[in-house]
């Protein structure tokens, strides 16, 4: 099965985790976690938000380290829903 990374929290998913379009097709550019019925889980959702969310999430998980966590937010901003090449 083909490992992903969700263009919106950075964390690696397959296609049974991905999030889903308007007509419920399967979007492989998000997890579900992040993107559900063709919209945002969480619309108001900013980068500062994320990260804190990131390193909070390393504090109390054992599956994320504190330095794995700090590596992915150093790429947050190369990921489709954060980059600014559309403005």
């Amino acid at each position: 099965m083909k490992t992903l990374i969700c263009q919106s929290c950075g964390w690696p998913f397959t296609t049974a985790t991905a999030g889903t379009n308007r007509d419920k097709s399967e979007n492989l550019d998000y997890c579900r976690d992040c993107y559900q019925v063709g919209a945002f889980t969480d619309k108001s959702l900013n980068l500062h938000e994320l990260e804190v969310k990131l390193l909070e999430m390393a504090e109390v998980h054992e599956d994320i380290s504190l330095e794995e966590a700090q590596q992915l937010i150093k790429k947050l901003p190369e990921l489709k829903r954060w980059r600014m090449d559309h403005i």
